[in-house]
């Protein structure tokens, strides 16, 4: 081909455009560019096997569409939640069966003393009856010597309108006794139930009289009895009482000479108002003492019989199994709901990425087509 027959690159765009040819090679090319339009090509037959040989395979789909797979898959799921519970309801109830257990008193065992023994504890012997008589009160003591008594004692007076009543006779047993009550606390409640608390206060001398009347109230829960020598307290008060006398003595009779000076007749006079103060202190604590040992003090407690708890019913094996399921099958259900609630923005976002991308994809389809 010789060079005037050479035909540039951007001619034969601008031929395939359109253009008039402007020299013999141009007029060519466009008669030959005109045949190709023109012209019906067709591939053979062994071209097209190998073309469609080598295509992508056709994607497979599943034998179930979606709609049938979940309609499929959530009762086999319900299914499996309530055999696990029932499962799990069967052996929790073999598992915790009731036991007998062996009937305990409402408190503890009392003794005369006023010792407890806390509930649970072991003891050697067997806890006495209700109503058994208490072991009588030790004498400890010589009537003789100052001495504070404290008692105490829990006294049950079966029903509740006897407490009141209890509560009236006590204080008569004070009063024929020489004493009297201090402070008297009743409460009564909307269940039936009351109680009184007593401070009472009687002669030292009539301390076992008024506890052996008390007891009479009722039924004897616990009784205590303490009791404090004051005797040497008292002698140490009086020897200080006399030691302060003759101070104030010599301090009054220094102050009497008249050649004392000023200066220290001021100062004794400080000295003599300190003693005279200090004897009054002593002689306050001595009567105290005097005092605790005239009456002896018993707290009074007035209480009703407790009444008979109530036992539950017990339930059968097939009731234990029935509720321990429910509570299991409740407890997968809340786990269900949480799992749900948390995966829920995430089902939410890959279905939103799903349909976004089945869009487009038809999108390319239509104009696959439309071409």
């Amino acid at each position: 081909m010789s060079a005037s027959e050479t035909v540039t690159v951007e001619r034969l765009e601008a031929l395939l455009r359109g253009d008039a040819p402007r020299t013999p090679a141009e007029e060519r090319r466009a008669a030959l560019l005109g045949e190709l339009r023109a012209g019906a090509l067709d591939a053979p037959q062994a071209l097209r096997a190998r073309v469609l040989a080598s295509g992508a395979a056709p994607r497979r789909r599943l034998a179930l569409p979606p709609r049938r797979l979940a309609l499929a898959v959530v009762p086999l799921a319900a299914a499996a939640a309530v055999v696990t519970a029932v499962v799990h309801g069967i052996v929790g109830s073999s598992a915790s069966s009731p036991r007998p257990v062996a009937a305990q008193e409402p408190g503890g065992v009392v003794h005369g003393s006023g010792t407890s023994v806390p509930r649970g504890a072991a003891t050697s012997a067997p806890p006495a009856p209700a109503g058994a008589p208490f072991q009588k009160l030790p004498s400890t003591g010589n009537g003789a010597r100052l001495q504070h008594t404290d008692a105490s004692l829990e006294v049950q007076v079966g029903e509740a309108d006897r407490v009141s009543s209890a509560t009236t006779k006590a204080t008569r047993i004070a009063a024929e006794l020489g004493g009297y009550a201090r402070s008297v606390q009743f409460d009564s409640s909307q269940d039936g139930s009351s109680s009184a608390q007593l401070d009472l206060r009687v002669p030292a001398q009539n301390a076992r009289t008024a506890l052996a009347r008390l007891e009479t109230l009722g039924t004897v829960v616990s009784q205590t009895l303490s009791q404090k020598d004051l005797e040497r307290l008292f002698t140490a008060e009086t020897g200080r009482i006399a030691q302060l006398r003759r101070r104030v003595a010599a301090l009054a009779k220094a102050l009497a000479d008249p050649s004392l000076p000023e200066a220290e007749r001021v100062l004794l006079r400080l000295r003599l108002a300190e003693a005279r103060r200090s004897l009054a202190q002593a002689l306050a604590a001595r009567r105290g003492t005097v005092a605790a040992a005239a009456d002896a003090r018993i707290s009074l407690l007035l209480t009703t019989k407790p009444k008979a708890a109530v036992v539950p019913p017990q339930q059968g094996r097939l009731g234990r199994i029935i509720r321990s399921a429910a509570g299991f099958l409740a407890l997968e259900g809340t786990i269900a709901l949480y799992a749900l609630v948390v995966l829920s923005p995430l089902l939410a976002l890959a279905t939103l990425v799903w349909w976004l991308a089945r869009l487009r994809r038809r999108r390319e389809e239509r104009r696959l087509l439309a071409a």
